[in-house]
């Protein structure tokens, strides 16, 4: 199940690229993590796939935190963000 809902959160957004541009880091029944780049991907973007993934658990999504894990000149930043599923 959990497995589905991976591939489907991939899936939704058409970010199966070869250069990475969103990855899901990690997941679990009581949040989400992912890595994405700025220039490909906004906060509100990533912060709607929290929300899609953490309401199929009947919940909703806080975000925890982000960092910036890497720079580049054409890309942007490559941010990380953390969601809890509260509720």
């Amino acid at each position: 199940m959990r497995r589905a809902i991976l591939l489907a959160s991939i899936g939704l957004c058409g970010c199966a690229t070869a250069d990475d541009e969103m990855r899901v880091l990690s997941y679990t029944a009581a949040g989400i993590e992912y890595s994405a780049w700025t220039g490909a991907y906004s906060r509100q973007a990533i912060t709607d796939l929290a929300k899609q993934y953490c309401q199929r658990e009947g919940k909703t999504a806080q975000i925890v935190d982000s960092e910036t894990a890497e720079k580049n000149i054409f890309k942007g930043s490559r941010v990380v963000y953390r969601f809890n599923c509260v509720g």
